[in-house]
């Protein structure tokens, strides 16, 4: 898989349980935040903007041996609980540098971190709201594939709708798998301008 931080394109692979070692323990625990990016110690771990909403802001990781996760940092004061439902949480920390700071320093109100911090698996794919045919860019081509994902998976759809609240068009993800996996088959391009047959499949990130 090859994901974007910075403009630079990088080989990586998704990090699971095992991968976490007393030197991210380290890392996680030194983290501070500025510019809407997480700050670490080992300069060969790098970070991506993902998304905020009410309750968190979420950042894509990669550490030095190129394994990717996403860190949901969380202010409590509004925090409901929001879950990443079909997938794994590897940890939970909490951490001194992101305690009382707020996500944009120059708004009076809004998102400040509390401290607590969630470590969880990436999922590589695009919000329910658009199917994208390039991962680095829209295309007039995302219609049509949004349409072609939607007649099969809308069902699955409504069956959050029906059994969780808050579910909408952007903490619902179209997840890129490999041809091998489970899903609906697609034509996607990736960060390289690869033409690879996929799986796609439904990943609900923060619905409760």
């Amino acid at each position: 898989m090859i994901v974007s931080f910075g403009g630079e394109r990088i080989e990586v692979s998704k990090a699971t349980q095992a991968d976490f070692t007393e030197h991210h323990a380290r890392q996680l625990d030194a983290m501070t935040y500025a510019d809407r990016s997480l700050r670490f110690t080992d300069p060969a771990w790098r970070c991506g903007y993902l998304g905020k909403g009410e309750e968190k802001a979420a950042f894509c990781v990669c550490d030095h041996r190129r394994r990717i996760f996403v860190l949901e940092v969380i202010d409590e004061r509004t925090y409901l609980n929001g879950r990443f439902v079909g997938g794994a949480y590897f940890l939970q920390r909490r951490v001194p540098g992101l305690t009382g700071v707020d996500f944009n320093a120059e708004a009076l109100i809004g998102l400040r971190f509390t401290g607590l911090v969630k470590v969880r698996e990436f999922v590589d794919g695009h919000e329910w709201a658009r199917f994208q045919w390039r991962a680095d860019r829209r295309s007039r081509l995302d219609v049509v594939l949004t349409a072609w994902l939607r007649l099969f998976l809308s069902g699955r759809f409504e069956h959050y709708q029906r059994h969780y609240r808050d579910v909408h068009e952007r903490n619902v993800l179209f997840e890129i798998r490999s041809w091998r996996g489970r899903g609906v088959p697609v034509l996607a391009r990736d960060q390289a301008g690869r033409i690879r047959l996929v799986r796609v499949a439904l990943q609900p990130v923060d619905v409760r």
